[in-house]
């Protein structure tokens, strides 16, 4: 259920546990779909947050104008 604003991106928060640190057992892989570019990258900003520096890697966009490579190496990483 959304308990805030679509734009604060706060309910999406749920796959990546507050204070989580390298170590910690990893969050579940995940997926949120948007129908705006801008909004999958600034969630993807914002989530990016909740993880150490050295992590934030992990937690990645993906929409119709990356290269088909790039569309391939990260839907492998989603497979592995």
């Amino acid at each position: 259920k959304i308990k805030y604003a679509l734009s604060s991106y706060d309910d999406l928060v749920f796959p990546v546990p507050m204070g989580w640190k390298v170590g910690n057992p990893s969050p579940p892989k995940f997926l949120i779909f948007f129908d705006s570019i801008t909004d999958a990258i600034n969630a993807t900003k914002y989530l990016c947050k909740y993880l150490p520096v050295d992590m934030q890697e992990k937690i990645k966009w993906f929409n119709a104008d990356m290269t088909k490579e790039y569309a391939n190496t990260e839907g492998q990483g989603l497979e592995d």
